[in-house]
């Protein structure tokens, strides 16, 4: 019964991403909860600078790995791997928490959980894409909301024993929900790569994306790394934690705001609507701190990086599933944004803090300076929203789609050639890519992509889209 749902689980429109899920909650449990580290924890101790030496060794590891397997090579897909990876992400974590003595192994061990988290990071992309995972806001958000919220309250309320344990036991769960995922689950298969110089047409909006998650991330952590913690609730631990459950309600909130119920169909979340208003929600965050609401400041910051890493991972993952990025790749743009945006902006902080220099003119000026930073990225943003979304419109699961696509060739009595063009269309292929899969001329391409539209009574490719994910 018990390997019956767990297979159902692993299976499951959400609870495929529950050990994806697993992998954010361990970082941030492990950095953030009251009870995880067995020493204070303050802005210049060497707590930070483990937390600090965690994230670059995340950034630096998941590079690593996007580089050496490019754009066709994988993660090979062994049970030795992910039980090795999970072992040692349970060892970093009992180490990080109490290794008091040793600065060296606190460091090494800070390093090691890092590197575990880039690998982690790499393998569930490369799984959930070799799953045809849509990443949808109403699928992935209400799982990490609730993983989110669940482990931050849970490590508010254990006994410190039961907190490093329960820690320590995440990475081992999210490496068995892979592996059990790996044994019952059952992958279609990579998409298909673009060529590179068709995929190269995407590139400037990917790296606005990830500038926006870089700038936004960036201002919010040096906001949290500057305002005065003795004045937070709880203590500044207490605080980062209900920082933490603040994002994982957002991400619930904005699952059941988003995803609206109308007739005859759901209207799906689109990822688009959500990033301009975490990028107002990081003005915010500078206009409360200049108001001297610091704890007010600091939540909301907690909150929007959180939320923002989650939406980045949405947004980069469904480029996997029209061939323009592989997976490695996508993990890598995601992370990687958020987390070194966070690396420059703490250590800017820092070095602020140390040099004697931070005072209320310098404050109001840097908080001054990201709201326009912040402002002159928004617009941009706007002006792309449609363009995003074209890149990541929300597709239905395989075997849905599949379904779908099948349907409308026989209702609306399609030829083969017809169902592959429209098939590939709904995925985000351009005319240009399918000329060259099909080895035919655009010019045949549009041709029948009219013949589609005169078919099915519509004017315009965004028509056609829309009619393809509400059916």
């Amino acid at each position: 019964m018990f390997q019956m749902r767990l297979t159902g689980l692993v299976q499951g429109k959400r609870g495929k991403y529950l050990g994806l899920s697993l992998v954010l909650a361990w970082y941030y449990c492990l950095w953030f909860a009251p009870k995880s580290l067995q020493h204070p924890f303050q802005i210049d101790d060497r707590t930070t600078y483990g937390w600090l030496s965690t994230l670059l060794a995340t950034v630096i590891s998941i590079l690593l790995l996007a580089i050496v397997l490019g754009r066709t090579r994988h993660l090979p897909r062994q049970p030795a791997l992910v039980w090795t990876v999970a072992g040692l992400g349970c060892c970093a974590t009992i180490g990080i928490s109490t290794s008091v003595a040793s600065a060296v192994a606190f460091y090494a061990f800070s390093v090691l959980a890092g590197v575990c988290i880039g690998l982690f990071w790499v393998m569930w992309g490369e799984w959930l894409t070799s799953m045809r995972a849509i990443y949808s806001l109403q699928h992935l958000g209400p799982v990490m909301g609730v993983t989110g919220l669940v482990t931050s309250l849970l490590v508010c309320w254990m006994p410190t024993v039961l907190v490093v344990v329960f820690v320590a036991l995440m990475p081992l769960g999210s490496g068995y929900l892979m592996w059990q995922s790996w044994r019952t689950g059952s992958a279609h298969g990579f998409p298909p790569i673009l060529p590179s110089r068709i995929a190269s047409q995407v590139s400037a909006r990917v790296f606005a994306v990830c500038a926006i998650g870089f700038v936004a991330a960036g201002v919010c952590y040096f906001v949290i790394a500057i305002t005065p913690w003795d004045g937070l609730p709880g203590g500044p631990r207490t605080s980062f934690c209900i920082g933490l459950g603040m994002g994982a309600v957002i991400m619930l909130v904005l699952t059941l705001v988003i995803t609206r119920a109308q007739h005859p169909t759901p209207t799906r979340p689109k990822i688009s609507q959500v990033m301009p208003w975490l990028v107002l929600s990081s003005i915010g965050v500078c206009l409360l701190y200049l108001l001297n609401c610091y704890t007010g400041a600091f939540l909301v910051a907690l909150a929007a990086a959180g939320t923002f890493e989650v939406v980045l991972v949405m947004y980069m993952s469904r480029l996997t599933l029209s061939g323009y990025v592989s997976p490695a790749t996508a993990s890598a743009n995601s992370l990687v944004a958020v987390r070194s945006g966070i690396c420059v902006a703490v250590g800017l902080a820092l070095l602020w803090r140390h040099s004697q220099a931070l005072n209320s003119d310098d404050v109001t000026k840097a908080m001054l300076l990201a709201v326009a930073l912040l402002a002159a990225l928004l617009i941009p943003l706007v002006r792309q929203e449609y363009a995003i979304e074209e890149l990541t419109r929300d597709p239905q699961d395989a075997s849905e789609w599949e379904t779908t696509i099948a349907g409308i060739a026989k209702q609306f009595k399609l030829s083969a050639r017809e169902t592959e063009i429209i098939d590939m269309l709904g995925r985000g292929y351009t005319a240009t890519a399918i000329a060259e899969r099909f080895v035919i001329s655009p010019h045949t391409v549009n041709t029948h992509v009219q013949h589609i539209y005169d078919k099915l009574g519509i004017h315009k490719r965004s028509e056609m889209l829309d009619y393809l994910n509400k059916r």
